[in-house]
Parts: structure tokens; sequence; C-alpha cells
């Protein structure tokens, strides 16, 4: 029997370094553990908008090698017969500022950046400059399903529970990969892990076809296959999960003062996610307890609002580090 691994949590994060562990390492028993799947999690609810920014004290060169793995992740799926399964789209549209900015460190990864004109910025009263730009955009409520197909057909397990420590699971798994996001301040005791709250309109308004980002208000647009997501909120140590009338109101101004006709869309429903935030995001290994019961765990949790974005680049390193411990501990299959 090879080497058993057993990956905690089941959102954008913990499936795709499921996926890739099978990928990398052969031989490998994965399971995946998790308390909440598809369609119960944060990664559920995410436009999935491609666009690397900061992650409070992650160095650049990380955010950006892994936004880039994830983007020609993202962009093969694009190019190929299962876009439509995915969930993964082509999105083009407007940053719009009230003052000049610097290019951002992505201009060169998505497609046609370039600068607007002021023709372009009739469009938009009130804003003296912007970028426009196409990317890629990976829908969660389609990718984790088909992540999970895939995993599956892998020879992948599942299994449904709540992990109350880490340590309880030294006896059945070699590795363990925490990708519990938001529930590793409660599941490893880590305070520095903070929710973002993120609120958001979900409307039918197939006359939208760009994205729009007004940088200074804040408020977008970002539409999707089948709906138009508007949002939306960042409210730091925000534990709220149920919309609250006043964002409501917000939002539903500040997009339909960009887009006038929204107004007269119908709305789908409103909806409510916590952000992992984290002052790093945490992507390293840890040997928990000593001796013959200590157990090898990889972290990979605290992406904040760019886990789609970087989710792929973050796992291959996952892999990359459960090689590592397989090999330094020199593990046998636990029986």
């Amino acid at each position: 029997m090879g080497h058993r691994v057993c990956v905690v949590g089941a959102g954008v994060v913990g499936l795709s370094s499921a996926v890739c562990i099978q990928e990398k390492v052969p031989g490998i028993q994965v399971t995946v553990l998790s308390e909440k799947f598809s369609p119960h999690t944060t990664s559920d609810g995410a436009a999935g908008f491609w666009e690397p920014h900061i992650l409070s004290d992650t160095p650049q060169e990380l955010v950006r090698r892994w936004g880039d793995e994830t983007w020609d992740h993202l962009k093969t799926l694009y190019l190929s017969p299962v876009a439509v399964d995915v969930g993964v789209m082509l999105l083009s549209g407007y940053h719009l500022h009230k003052q000049p900015q610097q290019d951002p460190t992505w201009a060169s990864k998505v497609f046609g950046f370039r600068h607007l004109t002021k023709q372009d910025l009739q469009q938009f009263p009130g804003f003296s400059s912007g970028w426009f730009s196409t990317h890629l955009l990976c829908e969660g409520k389609k990718y984790l399903p088909w992540l999970m197909t895939k995993f599956k057909k892998a020879g992948g397990k599942v299994q449904q529970g709540k992990v109350t420590s880490l340590t309880e699971l030294a006896d059945h798994y070699d590795v363990v990969v925490n990708c519990c996001g938001i529930g590793a301040r409660e599941l490893v005791g880590d305070s520095t892990v903070k929710p973002v709250r993120g609120q958001v309109y979900r409307v039918n308004a197939p006359w939208v076809k760009h994205y729009m980002i007004a940088h200074d208000d804040p408020c977008y647009i970002l539409p999707c296959a089948n709906n138009v997501v508007l949002g939306g909120t960042a409210q730091k140590g925000n534990w709220n999960l149920s919309p609250h009338p006043t964002d409501s109101k917000d939002i539903w101004e500040g997009c339909c003062q960009l887009v006038p006709s929204l107004r007269n869309c119908k709305v789908d429903h409103e909806w409510v996610g916590l952000r992992p935030s984290r002052p790093v995001v945490r992507l390293e290994r840890e040997t928990v307890g000593r001796g013959a019961s200590s157990l090898e765990v990889v972290h990979n949790y605290g992406h904040g609002g760019a886990g789609i974005t970087i989710h792929w680049g973050c796992a291959q390193q996952v892999s990359s580090l459960v090689q590592e411990a397989l090999r330094s501990q020199q593990l046998k299959p636990k029986l």
C-alpha cells in the first residue's frame, strides 16, 4: 500500500492541492476530508476574476509566481474542450481610477492591456484614468465540481467530517495538508487569520458584457456565464454571514451609478462569504509532535480574496512539499 495523504478542506485551495498531489506524487492515496463541500464553500460564491493583488506582507515575487502559474493553468483549460464545464471564460473590461495610477504588475500577463483614452472615459463620469484589459475568469461553482470529479476519477477518496486537531489524523496518514482557510484560526490556533467579509449581488443583466472595477469607491461589476456579480465589501474582522441592508444599498447604488440600466435588472440573490485573510499566506512544512507519533503537515491557507487567482501555483508548491516530507522522513505506509 502506498503512502497516505489527507487534505483538510474542500474549497478551491484544498481540491487543487489534492489534484496536484495526485499528479506529481506517484503511488499516493489522497483523501479529502472536510466539513463542507461544494456548493457550500466560500469558493463557490467567488466570481473567480484572475487578478493578483497585494496580500499584506506576502512577498510580491511569490504572489506573482503563484499567479502566473495559475494563469497558465486556466488559459490551458480555456483553450480546451472542457472550458464550459470548468467555468473558465475570457472577460474584457475596465479598471477605473479618479487619479492616475502606476501600471499594475499583472499588465504584461493579461491580454490587450492599454490605458483608457479620453473617449473611453466619457462612459464613466467622475473617473479621470484607467485601463482596459482582458482577463480569465474561473467560476468556483463550476470549477469545484470539475476538480472533484477529476480527483475521484484518479482514485481519490472523500470523507465528510470536522477535524478538531491535526494530530488526530497521525495514526491514519503519513502527511496532512492543511487547507482549511478561515478554519485555521480554530484548528491550528492561528490568531492571525481573520475574516474579510465580502457581500455581493447576483443579478440577471445579460446586456452587461464588460467588467467594471471602480477602485476609489469601491464597487465592481463582473459578468459571469449565467449572471452578473455586483459587489462588494471588504470588511476585515466582520464574521456576519447575513447580507446587511446598508451594504446592500451601497453596492446597489454604486453599481447603478456605473451602469444605470442595472436598476431594471432582476436580482437573483445576495451572498456573503468570508475571505481567509492573514498577514502572510502560510505555505510551509511543519512537523507536529515528536518521535513515533509525529506528523508531517503542509500548511496552505491565508489567501484572502486571491484564492482562485493563485490557487494552482500554490498547489504546485504543496505537491513539492509533500514529496519533500515523504523523502525526509523516509515514511513507511501505515497499515
